[in-house]
């Protein structure tokens, strides 16, 4: 089952490979371990009322008490975990809808890390155990989700009436994300409201290609800015007032940049695959930029330990520990507003005066077995290729030149290839760079396929 586990939690085919028998013994695990009340949702997806309800029947039969909130989006389960032993929330964010999961939170109503259910998972082939029957837990249903809503509101210090358009893309956010921006003071026009498990009206990851609804309703209705939410709310993704979608490093780089200055310093954390606009733009505000390994659990870990204002990856995933220590896209949108409004430009303007940065990726097919070995060799070649680099290792391994080029070779957890990111100030450089590693990958695996 270990290979069931992401750096966001569980994730699976829905009732093959995470069963209902499956989360109640989950649930019975994580009450055994860490026995009190706990907080628990789901997403849109239609396995997870069935799975949310076995995981809550595995918490009770464990001794553990639980707030059964129902459907809500994952940063709302966060919120309420605060105060308990923690929560979970059946979800599988932007995954196609024939997939779940299960994502477990702290008391602070933070992600545990992937260890936690490397932990815990080997324990459900146990004997696990009932608790007492005079001791077995109740379930309560919550009050609805305003605090959360209204949380998020707490958040706004906009002015103006923002024009905003709203695309939840029938996930969770639906519920939410409409009031929460309407109570912050937006004029609020939405699409794809309905909340519905099948992601019918753009598919549940709001990338550039499924936002082309929410482009068109802006230029329609001449809107001032339009968000769009993946299917658990913890993710966003932003188009301009032309309806044409902001780059997420662009995006990411401009709310690290504000979150320093706002606070007159400080650092923010990024994960390894993102773009050195966001050194580039924090730097020039007095901040500093650290980074940490691919997965908000992650970067929050990062962010503890370096007491940084803010965190976020290029996906649209951000934490703003202020409020929460949950990534959440509708905060992040009424946080947005607030930033850009105290900058005085309109979205479409985010990149005046920035440089313009190339990415190339490239995938290069290598065999499970071989992954690790390539990359062990991998280390000493890219130190070798790039003399004046300076060279990450957290997770896989990035080389940071002198003139801001990067480039990062990542094992991919679920396919057998590696995967190659590079970025420079010139398209033609960052191709030879991300061509250079790819030689390199190739004459490491013909190495070690001699040796076999």
């Amino acid at each position: 089952m270990q290979e069931l586990i992401s750096s966001s939690g569980l994730r699976g085919l829905a009732t093959k490979e995470l069963s209902p028998e499956l989360f109640m013994k989950f649930g019975i695990a994580l009450s055994n371990a860490n026995k009190g009340s706990y907080a628990v949702g789901h997403d849109v997806r239609l396995s997870s009322p069935l799975l949310a309800r076995s995981l809550v029947n595995g918490l009770n039969a464990g001794g553990s008490n639980v707030l059964y909130l129902g459907l809500a989006p994952t940063p709302a389960v966060a919120f309420y975990s605060r105060g308990h032993k923690g929560g979970a929330v059946i979800t599988a964010s932007h995954n196609p809808p024939e997939y779940n999961g299960i994502k477990v939170f702290d008391s602070r109503g933070a992600s545990v890390t992937r260890s936690f259910y490397a932990t815990l998972l080997p324990k459900l082939a146990g004997d696990l155990g009932y608790a007492n029957w005079s001791s077995f837990g109740s379930s309560r249903t919550g009050d609805g989700l305003y605090q959360y809503v209204e949380n998020v509101a707490s958040a706004s210090q906009i002015k103006s009436s923002w024009k905003v358009g709203l695309d939840p893309g029938n996930g969770a956010t639906s519920i939410t994300a409409p009031l929460a921006l309407a109570l912050s003071g937006c004029e609020v026009s939405t699409i794809n409201l309905a909340p519905d498990g099948t992601f019918p009206g753009r598919g549940s990851e709001p990338d550039e290609k499924s936002l082309s609804g929410l482009c068109n309703m802006i230029r329609a209705r001449h809107l001032d800015i339009g968000f769009g939410y993946d299917g658990d709310g913890d993710r966003l993704a932003i188009v301009d007032e032309r309806g044409v979608p902001i780059p997420q490093d662009l995006a990411l780089a401009f709310v690290a940049g504000q979150s320093v200055g706002e606070v007159g310093g400080g650092s923010v954390v990024v994960n390894v695959d993102t773009s050195a606009l966001v050194d580039i733009v924090v730097e020039s505000a007095g901040g500093s930029v650290y980074r940490s390994k691919v997965g908000d659990p992650y970067v929050l870990e990062k962010m503890t330990e370096k007491k940084s204002t803010f965190g976020g990856e290029s996906c649209g995933a951000w934490v703003h520990p202020k409020y929460s220590l949950c990534p959440d896209g509708t905060l992040s949108s009424v946080i947005f507003l607030n930033f850009l409004e105290r900058s005085g430009l309109k979205p479409s303007q985010l990149g005046k005066g920035l440089p313009r940065l190339h990415l190339t990726r490239r995938k290069v097919p290598c065999p499970n077995r071989l992954k690790q070995p390539v990359m062990r060799v991998l280390s000493a070649a890219v130190a070798r290729e790039f003399p004046h680099a300076k060279i990450l290792s957290m997770d896989g391994i990035r080389a940071d030149l002198p003139d801001r080029s990067w480039v990062l070779v990542r094992a991919s957890g679920t396919e057998p290839i590696l995967r190659i990111t590079a970025e420079s100030f010139k398209a033609k450089s960052s191709n030879k760079i991300a061509k250079d590693l790819t030689m390199l990958i190739k004459k490491a695996m013909e190495g070690l396929t001699r040796k076999l």
